[in-house]
C-alpha cells in the first residue's frame, strides 16, 4: 500500500507540471491556485505515509527567530505543522517551509486567540505564547511495566530583568601612576526571571581641564573576576565626541557575558594610564578642582532568552578619578595664538541687501597668529551675533567662517526673541602651521528682504571670536573667547555709500593772530546705491562737521557743496543718480575765542539724507576716519 501511495504521487506531479504555460491560457492567480491544489494533495499523502508507518510526529516544537512573510526556514516549517493542528487557525494545512500568505493569515488567527497584536509575524510575544504551548518534550510511553522514563523539564524562553548595585573593587588606589594599571570600580550584575545576555557596557570620560583620553590614557578593560572580557585601546579611532576636549564616549561592544537566571556576577572596570605623561597634562590634573572622571554610561545593551532585546538605563555605577601622577616625562610645548583684528575690518557703515537674494556682508576680518614652533589644527570656533531688528529670527539665514576666500564652516543662527546669537561651527579642519598667520572672515548672509520690512535702523555686528583645535604634542589648543570684534552694520534697501576723498586743514587769520581761525575740507564720495536716486541735504544743521578734539567753545561753521555727478535740488541740497558716484565736500572753519592756544581737529558729524525730496536718515555713523589731521590754533 505505501509503494502505491507513492505511485499515485508521482504521477500526479508528472500530471500537473505537464500542463503547458501559456501566456493567454491562464493568468497568474490561476498557477498559484493549481500549486496550492498540488501542495495540499502532496501535504495529504504525507500525512497517509506517516499513518502507515505508525508513528505519531513530535509535537516538540521550539522557536528562536523572528518570522515573518517571505522568507523560507525550518521554523516555518515548524509554524505549520503547531498551526495546522487547530482547523479553525489553519485550514489549509500546507506545510512548505515558505512563509506566504495563508500562514500570514493563520498567525493573526493564532494571535486574535490569544489576544495579541494582530501583525502577521512571529515576534517575541506571539513567539513565547508558541514556545508556552509546543515547547515541551513530549513523555515517552513506557515499554515495561518495570521501566518508567521521567518527564523532562520544559525548556521554554522568558523573560527577565537585570539590575546592577555598585560593590568595592578588591585593589583600591588613591594614587594613580604613569604606566599603571587600576580597578577603577565595580558593580554587581543579577539576572531575574531569565538568563541575561550583556552585549555591550558604554563608557563616559569626562574632565574639566581641556585634555584628551588619551593624552591620559592607554587602555579600559573589562573584567569577569580573572577573565578579561573585553580591552580597547583609548584612541580617537574607538571614541565617539560628545564634548570637545571634555567628555568622550567609549562603547565595549561584542561581549555575550552571561549572567544565569537568579545568580549575580561581578564586573570590573580597569584602566591602564599611559607609560608617560607630560608635565603640562599633569599641571592640569594637579590644579585645584580637577576631574578626570570615568563612569559607566546608561548605554547598557542586554537580552533575555525570550530574545527581547533591553536598552534600559543602568548607568549607576561611577568611579571619580582624581589623578595624582608622580611620574612625568619632559615638558611639550604646546602651540599658541595670537588673534588681531585686520587693518581691513570693516569700518561700521551702510550694506545694501536685495529683496530677491540673500546678501553676503563681511561682519569681521581679523588674523590668527601661531606665535610658536608648533603646528596646529583647529576644528571648532565661535562668535556672538547681535541684530538690531524685527523680526530678528528672519534677517540673518546663516553665519560663515572663511579662511580668505575659502569658506570653512555654515551655521544657521538661533534668535528666538533674543537679539544674540551665540554660534559654533565645528567639525571642521583648518591646519594653522608654526609660526605662520591666517586670515580669518565671519560674513553673515542677509535674507531678500520686503521693502516695508526695513525702517532704516537695522544692524547686525559680529563680537569676540573663539577657537579650539589639538597641537601635534596633542595639546588643546586656543581659547573660548579673543577680544576682537566687528563694526555694526547698518541694512539698507537703498542707501549711499561713502568713502573718504581729500582732506585739508590750514590756519589763517591777522597780522596779531595768524593761527587764530582753522579752515578745513573734507571730501566724500557718494555713492547711489539700489536702484534709487540719493538726496543729501546741504542744511547747515542738517549736514555738520565737529569739533573732534580742542575747546568746543570755538567758534564752528560749517557747509555742503558737491561739484560733480549731482544735481542741485532747491530747498533740498543734491540729487546723486541711481548708480552714479558724486565728488562732495564738507567745508568747516573754526576760530578760537579762547585765551590758550591748542591743537585742533574738524570729523564729519553727520550727513542727512533719503531716497526722496525730503532727507530723513541723518547718518552719524562710519565717520571714525574722516576727519583732518591735527592743526595747532591760537587766539
Amino acid at each position: 500500500m505505501k509503494n502505491k501511495v507513492i505511485a499515485i504521487a508521482l504521477a500526479l506531479t508528472t500530471v500537473t507540471w505537464a500542463v503547458p504555460f501559456v501566456g493567454s491560457a491562464a493568468t497568474v492567480e490561476e498557477l498559484q491556485a493549481q500549486i496550492n491544489a498540488l501542495l495540499q494533495q502532496i501535504a495529504q499523502l504525507q500525512a497517509q505515509l506517516a499513518g502507515q508507518g505508525g508513528t505519531t510526529p513530535a509535537t516538540t516544537a521550539c522557536f528562536t527567530k523572528y518570522l515573518y512573510k517571505g522568507m523560507s526556514d525550518p521554523e516555518v516549517t515548524t509554524l505549520q505543522q503547531v498551526l495546522k493542528q487547530d482547523a479553525s487557525i489553519y485550514p489549509e494545512g500546507l506545510v512548505t517551509g515558505y512563509f506566504g500568505s495563508l500562514t500570514e493569515a493563520a498567525v493573526k488567527k493564532f494571535q486574535a486567540k490569544y489576544g495579541i497584536d494582530q501583525t502577521g509575524t512571529v515576534g517575541p510575544i506571539t513567539r513565547a505564547k508558541l514556545n508556552s504551548l509546543y515547547c515541551v518534550t513530549p513523555t515517552t510511553t513506557p515499554t515495561t511495566t518495570a521501566t518508567v522514563t521521567p518527564t523532562p523539564t520544559p525548556i521554554v524562553n522568558a523573560y527577565g530583568t537585570l539590575s546592577i548595585n555598585k560593590v568595592p573593587v578588591n585593589n583600591p588606589a588613591y594614587t594613580y601612576y604613569a604606566g599603571g594599571t587600576y580597578e577603577l570600580f565595580a558593580g554587581e550584575f543579577k539576572a531575574t526571571g531569565s538568563d541575561i545576555t550583556v552585549r555591550k557596557i558604554g563608557i563616559d570620560i569626562t574632565n574639566n581641564q581641556n585634555l584628551f583620553p588619551w593624552q591620559v590614557l592607554s587602555t579600559i578593560s573589562l573584567w569577569d573576576g580573572s577573565t578579561k572580557l573585553a580591552e580597547l585601546a583609548v584612541n580617537q579611532a574607538n571614541l565617539i565626541e560628545d564634548s570637545f576636549a571634555a567628555k568622550y564616549i567609549l562603547n565595549v561592544g561584542g561581549l555575550n557575558w552571561v549572567i544565569p537566571n537568579g545568580q549575580k556576577k561581578t564586573l570590573t572596570v580597569k584602566a591602564t594610564l599611559l607609560p608617560a605623561l607630560s608635565s603640562s597634562v599633569m599641571d592640569k590634573l594637579d590644579n585645584p578642582g580637577a576631574e578626570f572622571k570615568i563612569i559607566m554610561n546608561e548605554n547598557i545593551v542586554y537580552a533575555d532568552t525570550a530574545g527581547v532585546v533591553y536598552t534600559d538605563g543602568l548607568g549607576i555605577i561611577a568611579k571619580n578619578l582624581s589623578v595624582n601622577i608622580a611620574t612625568s616625562t619632559a615638558e611639550s610645548d604646546a602651540a599658541s595664538f595670537v588673534v588681531s583684528t585686520a587693518t581691513d575690518n570693516p569700518k561700521e557703515g551702510n550694506v545694501i541687501v536685495s529683496k530677491t537674494n540673500t546678501t553676503p556682508v563681511t561682519l569681521l576680518k581679523f588674523t590668527v597668529k601661531n606665535d610658536s614652533d608648533v603646528s596646529a589644527t583647529i576644528n571648532r570656533a565661535s562668535t556672538t551675533i547681535t541684530v538690531d531688528a524685527n523680526p530678528t529670527a528672519t534677517l540673518i539665514t546663516a553665519v560663515e567662517l572663511y579662511d580668505g576666500s575659502t569658506r570653512i564652516q555654515t551655521k544657521a543662527p538661533s534668535f528666538g526673541t533674543a537679539v544674540t546669537s551665540s554660534i559654533e561651527w565645528d567639525n571642521f579642519t583648518l591646519p594653522i602651521a608654526a609660526n605662520t598667520t591666517k586670515t580669518l572672515t565671519i560674513k553673515a548672509v542677509i535674507a531678500s528682504v520686503d521693502e516695508d520690512a526695513l525702517t532704516g535702523s537695522e544692524t547686525v555686528k559680529a563680537t569676540n571670536f573663539g577657537m579650539q583645535g589639538v597641537d601635534t604634542n596633542s595639546n588643546v589648543v586656543g581659547e573660548a573667547s579673543y577680544t576682537v570684534a566687528g563694526k555694526a552694520q547698518h541694512i539698507f534697501l537703498k542707501a549711499p555709500t561713502f568713502a573718504l576723498g581729500n582732506v585739508s586743514f590750514t590756519a589763517s587769520g591777522t597780522d596779531t593772530s595768524p593761527r587764530k581761525t582753522g579752515e578745513a575740507k573734507i571730501g566724500l564720495y557718494i555713492t547711489a546705491q539700489g536702484g534709487s536716486d540719493i538726496y543729501v541735504s546741504d542744511n547747515p544743521a542738517s549736514t555738520t562737521l565737529k569739533i573732534a578734539q580742542g575747546s568746543t567753545s570755538a567758534e564752528l561753521s560749517n557747509a555742503f557743496t558737491c561739484t560733480s555727478n549731482a544735481f542741485v535740488e532747491t530747498g533740498v541740497g543734491y540729487r546723486i543718480p541711481a548708480g552714479t558716484t558724486a565728488t562732495c565736500e564738507l567745508n568747516g572753519i573754526v576760530t578760537v575765542t579762547t585765551s590758550q592756544g591748542g591743537y585742533y581737529q574738524l570729523q564729519v558729524e553727520k550727513v542727512t539724507w533719503g531716497t526722496s525730496t525730503t532727507p530723513n536718515v541723518g547718518q552719524t555713523w562710519g565717520w571714525d576716519d574722516f576727519k583732518t589731521g591735527l592743526l595747532y590754533l591760537e587766539p
